[in-house]
């Protein structure tokens, strides 16, 4: 009786922490940039682990955008959204920067927690 109590346990346990690491929601965020900045509030992006995010960014002028900590960089300029894809993997809080035109300043913040 024990063992099958152990078995059946580690079972459980088994199936849960695969359902647990395999869950992940698609997370789109709309991110408009006017004059160098983010309003305040899209100023802290906050995703889960494991989630599937989409940025999409419009600007009033051209600009290169770098996530820190995921080392993705990206060209937008004014027009059509462009869309940033990730994996939201490592967890914690990352900077989010421009760069171009002589501008060098930190637009927000990605959030990253854990499952």
């Amino acid at each position: 009786m024990i063992r099958r109590r152990f078995v059946g346990g580690l079972l459980i346990g088994s199936l849960l922490a695969i359902t647990a690491q395999g869950w992940s929601e698609p997370r789109g965020v709309d991110l408009a940039i006017r004059n160098n900045q983010l309003p305040s509030d899209q100023r802290v992006v906050r995703v889960r682990q494991g989630d599937e995010v989409s940025l999409r960014w419009t600007t009033d002028a051209p600009l290169t955008i770098h996530l820190h900590g995921y080392d993705i960089e990206t060209l937008v300029s004014p027009g059509p959204a462009v869309v940033m894809k990730f994996s939201a993997r490592a967890t914690g809080r990352f900077p989010i920067e421009i760069h171009g035109r002589g501008v060098e300043r930190t637009l927000g913040y990605l959030e990253v927690h854990p499952r």
